[in-house]
């Protein structure tokens, strides 16, 4: 990864915008980021850090503290950083969650998080990512780490470049693994692991299989089935009694057979006989009912022949309802007309009143068309008396506007306003004048917070010390009673493994112990017998205790080197101070941070004052710029107000004199009695024209109706006579049918409630002939079939038949249940045969995966704890060794060299990628947590530069173009110094880009590229500069 540009807004220290081109480093390839304490150094790399990762570098600081305290409100925090991998280029821009000015109204909002991956395409930056899981995954595929990583091998934060070097085999197997791309070895451990695991799991599924197979098969209590070769001698030994069972069935089946064909033969004759014995019963019954059917059907015939006699009946009352119905509508229409000759004669004698009014109504009408002829100068007198109105009004608002006080109280609100910003400005100024100490204090402030902060940690430490003492203590003795637990459980194994091999024991068989065929007294299970699984438990308690007890003794020692640290870094903080505040010591340290903090805190509020006074003179200058523009129109309004008094004026005499004339030439001016006297004889002649429309209309209806109801009433009446003389004729047919019939009228009437049922009758009489034939029928059919079944000559009773039957049940049921059981022998057999052929093969099997899972896994058969990808690692760590080496022996001088423990022993911890420093001086090796500052310094340095150089080497490795170092050099005696110098200036013909961050004086002058970053009351800015 090589930085192409960066841009920082609201950013730390950095308040405006600005750019970072390193392109303008031209060709160098090492660079000093230079300026004093707190001007924005490590903001620089905090801001790379948190475009690519979302977070700032150091671990102290928080993404909710990165925005500028002197940002504007308007100003977003924002971060653009675009960089190259290889020949693609890649750009992030990120903003964090803050608040900013709403853009309506006053008052503050909260923006949230956003960002955006862009990838130069075609010439273009087109994106790849939006979404924070998407961002999260495209920067780690492109940069190949992630934050942890990337701020061990490419940025070494301020404090933190120690952590690749004491990091643990896990923390340094997972970096390498990121960096070295070594997925491939880790998914053959992984398959290795997968393929014993299934093989060892089958070979314990068919074990149980085979374990529940046996379980399964029917046998003798008293002679177990252990083995295959019992399950076929069991087999063998059931075929005698199955033929056995065969042949008591076959005689038991030929009895209850016989015993069936005879109860047979009984069942047929006794239902014969039943079904004669029912078939005559229901003759019998037929037959008695022969009377009732005799009567009925000469009462069908009878009821039939009235049939003509009763259509005409039915059409004779039809005739007499028509009949009844035309009467009383031709009653109803003569009530009608009536009615309606008196409703004629009432409209006709209205119309003639109406009619005797037309001449007074005519008079009226000549008089309104005279009126009329008046209304166009009677409309001219009002539009010139609305004009003159209207005129008068305006005179009076314009006489009320002509007072000149608003534009006196005008002048003086001007003048009031130029001496309040005449004032404003003079605080201004003199506020501005005292906040130039800010910056001085907040450096003193600065100083004794870090004085604080380093007594604190010291402080702390030694608590931690203190603890760590406590802690061991402890440990040590939970570690003595580990061992004793653990030693006294393996004891108890040891007594108890006859007890394992009990069940190997078989009687009249050789033990597989001692070789003897009888066992008088088999070993019993001990009273505390641990299980296995107990004594891993006990073990891995033994080994946790132990492998804490080590990480306490390694915290301990670090913590005393950083104690030791500690002391210089507050001697160095003391010295500071003292140079920076005369009266400093550190009895009066308190004192004197409080005294500042209420010097800056009254400082605080007087910014805070000033700004305020700031934004008031910029409102006092607008409210007179508003002022002054008001003036000037108020000014020029009164000027065009008494114009305009002078033309209303001679405008109103105009239109006076106009109405005078215009009221010379009409009989009255009274212009409501005028309009009054028109709208009444309007009114009355209108009502007059719609009385004469209405009543004319309603006479017009009432001759209508009239005349439509006469024609009704002959209609009707011409109708009743006809249906009377057809009723006369249909009654003369009506009693000529009655005379055929030989029945009175009377008689007829009463017979008609029966020829209503007519249907009825002859349904009951239908069914009576069914029923008669039918049991006919089946008596004939029951007697023939009686006559050809003979009676049985002999019987069997249910006892005798329920026996045989229970016996031949009984004799089927074994012989299946038998055949079912051998059936599942053999079955069993076969598959235990299948499983034992399997388990031979898979057992080689197992044995072969074992190995190789245990060489790629770190197994007891290979080299414990380590496994195939980190023993791949600790060759390619070897290499990364050999070149930090070349680098820390040349900057030791010769005295340090890393080397990578390969201990491959005890422990259950994870090994193998462990490094220590060989100390030639002692030729003794040692951890590396145990050098001092500048030592680490430069191992850590030297390591990191190996770790590139060998990625580099590496076809399709991760790019590592680029280094940054955050302090670390003052740390260094002048001699060392060099040395480091000499080697970092030799990496620049690598094309390789290295970025430093040092306070330390040699390196201004030896590195001519600088990012010089500088401090100011406003904020920060930078820029590259080449020397």
């Amino acid at each position: 990864m090589k930085p192409i540009s960066l841009t920082i807004e609201a950013f730390g220290p950095y308040r405006d915008s600005v750019t970072l081109d390193f392109n303008e480093l031209q060709n160098h390839s090492m660079f000093l980021i230079s300026g004093p304490t707190g001007a924005g150094k490590t903001s620089i790399l905090d801001a790379m850090v948190y475009a690519l990762y979302g977070e700032p570098s150091g671990e102290v600081r928080k993404t909710d503290a990165i925005r500028s305290d002197f940002a504007e409100p308007q100003h977003m925090t924002r971060v653009d950083f675009s960089f190259a991998i290889g020949e693609a280029q890649y750009r992030v821009e990120r903003l964090p969650k803050q608040l900013v000015a709403k853009k309506r109204g006053t008052g503050m909002r909260e923006q949230n998080a956003s960002a955006t991956v862009y990838e130069m395409k075609d010439g273009e930056w087109k994106v790849i990512a939006t979404s924070a899981a998407a961002i999260r995954d495209t920067i780690q595929r492109i940069i190949g780490f992630r934050k942890d990583q990337f701020l061990q091998v490419v940025l070494l934060p301020q404090g933190e470049f120690r952590k690749l070097l004491v990091a643990s085999t896990s923390e340094r197997e997972e970096l390498l693994h990121t960096l070295f791309r070594t997925e491939l070895y880790r998914r053959l451990q992984d398959a290795l692991k997968a393929a014993y695991d299934e093989a060892k799991s089958g070979i314990e599924e068919n074990i149980t299989k085979q374990s529940a197979l046996l379980q399964s098969i029917p046998h003798d209590e008293e002679i177990p089935v252990l083995t295959i070769e019992h399950v076929r001698e069991l087999l063998k030994d059931r075929e005698p009694h199955r033929d056995m069972l065969v042949v008591e069935r076959n005689k038991a089946v030929d009895v209850v057979d016989q015993f069936n064909a005879l109860r047979n033969e009984w069942t047929l004759y006794n239902q014969v006989q039943q079904s004669l014995i029912e078939a005559t019963n229901k003759l019998d019954l037929v037959k008695e009912r022969e009377k009732e059917r005799s009567s009925l059907h000469e009462k069908v015939q009878f009821l039939t022949g009235l049939t003509p006699s009763y259509e005409l009946y039915k059409q004779l009352g039809d005739k007499q309802a028509v009949l009844k119905t035309l009467k009383t509508a031709l009653s109803d229409a003569k009530k009608s007309v009536e009615a309606a000759t008196q409703h004629e004669s009432k409209r006709t004698e209205a119309y003639e009143v109406l009619a005797s009014h037309a001449e007074t109504i005519q008079a009226k009408r000549t008089t309104l068309a005279q009126l009329q002829q008046q209304s166009e100068k009677f409309d001219e007198l009002a539009l010139l008396n609305n004009e003159l109105s209207t005129l008068k009004s305006q005179l009076e608002i314009l006489d009320r506007e002509k007072s000149d006080a608003t534009l006196q109280e005008q002048h003086k609100l001007v003048a009031d306003l130029e001496a309040k910003l005449v004032e404003a400005r003079n605080q201004f100024q003199a506020n501005s004048k005292a906040l130039e100490s800010i910056p001085r204090i907040q450096e003193q402030l600065s100083h004794l917070q870090r004085y604080s902060e380093l007594v604190a940690e010291k402080q702390k430490v030694q608590n931690d010390i203190d603890a760590k003492d406590k802690t061991l203590a402890t440990l040590d003795e939970s570690v003595k009673n580990s061992k004793v637990q653990l030693e006294r459980l393996e004891h108890l194994m040891a007594e108890g493994h006859a007890f394992e091999l009990v069940h190997l024991v078989v009687d009249n068989e050789p033990c597989p112990v001692c070789g003897s065929t009888e066992h008088p007294q088999l070993a019993s299970r001990p009273e505390l017998y641990p299980t296995k699984e107990e004594i891993e438990e006990a073990r891995a308690v033994r080994d946790l205790e132990l492998q804490k007890q080590a990480s306490e003794i390694g915290q301990k020692e670090t913590l005393v080197i950083r104690l030791h640290e500690l002391d210089e870094e507050v001697k160095e903080q003391v010295s500071k101070l003292k140079s920076a505040i005369a009266d400093f010591s550190e009895d009066n340290f308190a004192l004197i941070q409080q005294d500042l903090l209420s010097q800056m805190e009254r400082l605080t509020a007087l910014r805070s004052d000033t700004e305020q006074l700031s934004k008031t003179m910029a409102t006092n200058e607008d409210e007179l710029s508003v002022a002054k523009d008001k003036l000037a129109k108020l000014d020029m309004a009164h000027k065009e107000l008494l114009d305009n008094l002078h033309n209303l004026e001679v405008q109103i005499s105009s239109g006076q004199a106009k109405i005078d004339a215009v009221s010379k030439t009409l009989p009255t001016t009274d212009l409501d009695a005028w309009h009054k006297q028109i709208e009444s004889l309007d009114t009355e002649i209108k009502e007059y024209d719609e009385q004469v429309k209405v009543c004319k209309t309603n006479l017009d209806v009432a001759r209508e109706q009239l005349n439509a109801k006469r024609g009704r009433l002959e209609t009707l009446s011409a109708q009743v006579q006809e249906e009377n003389k057809n009723l006369d004729v249909m009654y003369k047919e009506y009693t000529k049918s009655l005379q055929s019939t030989s029945l009175s009228e009377d008689d007829f009437i009463d017979a008609l409630v029966d020829y209503k049922a007519l249907d009825i009758f002859r349904a009951e009489l239908h069914a009576l002939d069914e029923a008669f034939n039918k049991a006919q029928a089946v008596y004939d059919a029951a007697l023939k079939h009686a006559q050809s079944v003979v009676k049985p000559s002999d019987t069997v009773s249910d006892e005798v038949y329920d026996a045989a039957v229970e016996q031949r049940d009984n004799l089927v049921g074994s012989l299946a249940a038998w055949d079912k059981e051998t059936k599942h022998i053999e079955t069993t057999l076969a598959s235990l045969e299948t499983l034992e052929q399997a388990m031979g093969e898979a057992r080689e099997e197992v044995t072969f995966l074992s190995r190789l899972n245990d060489l790629a896994n770190g197994g007891e058969q290979g080299f414990k704890n380590v496994t195939f990808e980190r023993y791949v690692l600790g060759a390619i760590l070897d290499e990364v060794v050999y070149a930090a080496n070349l680098r820390l022996q040349t900057m030791s001088r010769n005295r340090y060299s890393l080397e990578r423990s390969d201990y491959t022993g005890g422990g259950r911890g994870k090994q193998g990628l462990d490094l220590a420093v060989m100390d030639a001086f002692t030729g003794q090796s040692r951890p590396a947590n145990t050098l001092s500052g500048g030592e680490t310094f430069l191992a850590s340095m030297a390591l990191a530069l190996g770790l590139a150089d060998v990625i580099q080497s590496y076809a399709g490795g991760i790019h590592m173009d680029t280094m940054f170092i955050d302090e670390g050099f003052g740390t260094l005696d002048p001699d060392t110094l060099d040395l480091a110098m000499e080697t970092l200036v030799q990496l620049q013909s690598s094309g390789r880009l290295i970025g430093m961050i040092s306070h330390v004086p040699e390196l201004k002058t030896r590195i001519p590229a600088h990012l010089e970053v500088t401090r100011g009351d406003d904020g920060s800015t930078a820029k590259f500069v080449i020397n």
